[in-house]
C-alpha cells in the first residue's frame, strides 16, 4: 500500500470520466463494476464526477455502485451535489474550488469527508479550507485525461511547497501513473488522485492494483 491510509481514510481516489471511459469502449458504470469486482480496500475511494450529466442520471449511477462499494469497503463519493450524499449515505462530497464550503459543512452530519477542488500554488490560502477533511492539489503533471491542457504544471517542487502551506491534507491529481505514486507521497501528498491512467485503461482494475503495489513504485526508481 501506498502509505497508512487511516490519516486520510484512503490513499487512492479514482474519479470518474465518461469521455475516456467511451474511448475505451465502457461506460462508467462498467469501468467501475470491473475495478469493484476486481478490489477489497478501503484505503480506495470513487469520486463520481460528470460535469454534463443530470442530477437524475448520477444518481441511477451512484444507486448501482453503492451495494458494491458497501460489500468492498471502497469509499463513495459524489462531486457536488452533497443532498445525494446524504439521500444515499455516502461517504462524503467533493466540492469545487469556486462553492464555499462552510454552508455545505452546515448540511452534512460531521464524519461526511468534504474535499475541495484547488488550482495552483496560490490556492491554498482560502480561511475555509480547514472546514474541508482534505484537498486535491493539481495539475502535479499534465493531465492525461486534458491532452490540450495548458496549465503550468506544479510539478514535485510545486507539490512540496503546497504542502508545506495548506491547512489540510493534499491529494496529488494530474497525470498520476503508477510510476509516480512514490515521487508525490515523498513530497508529503497524503494520497493521490487518478482520472485518465484509470478510466481510459485497457484493464482499469490492474493498473489500480499498481497505483496500491508498494512494489510497482520501488521498481519505478
Amino acid at each position: 500500500m501506498i502509505n497508512n491510509c487511516s490519516a486520510l481514510s484512503f490513499e487512492l481516489l479514482l474519479i470518474t470520466d465518461k469521455a475516456a471511459c467511451h474511448r475505451a469502449g465502457r461506460t462508467v458504470e462498467q469501468t467501475l463494476t470491473s475495478i469493484l469486482n476486481d478490489i477489497n480496500s478501503r484505503c480506495v475511494a470513487i469520486l463520481v464526477r460528470d460535469k454534463k450529466a443530470t442530477i437524475s442520471e448520477i444518481a441511477t449511477l451512484i444507486s448501482n455502485l453503492k451495494p458494491l462499494t458497501d460489500s468492498t469497503g471502497v469509499l463513495l463519493l459524489v462531486h457536488s451535489y452533497p443532498q445525494l450524499a446524504l439521500e444515499y449515505n455516502l461517504a462524503g462530497v467533493h466540492l469545487s474550488s469556486t462553492t464555499a464550503i462552510a454552508p455545505v459543512r452546515q448540511q452534512l452530519p460531521p464524519e461526511m469527508l468534504i474535499g475541495v477542488s484547488r488550482h495552483g500554488t496560490d490556492a491554498l490560502d482560502q480561511d475555509d479550507i480547514g472546514l474541508a477533511n482534505y484537498a486535491t492539489i493539481s495539475p502535479v503533471y499534465s493531465p492525461l485525461s486534458k491532452p490540450d491542457d495548458q496549465r503550468n504544471t506544479l510539478g514535485l517542487q510545486g507539490l512540496r511547497d503546497s504542502v508545506k502551506r495548506s491547512y489540510r491534507p493534499l491529494v496529488a491529481l494530474g497525470g498520476i501513473e503508477p510510476g509516480r505514486v512514490s515521487d508525490a507521497i515523498a513530497q508529503g501528498a497524503k494520497a493521490v488522485a487518478v482520472i485518465g491512467a484509470v478510466m481510459g485503461a485497457e484493464n482499469p482494475a490492474s493498473v489500480v492494483q499498481l497505483l496500491l503495489d508498494k512494489d510497482t513504485h520501488r521498481a519505478a526508481k
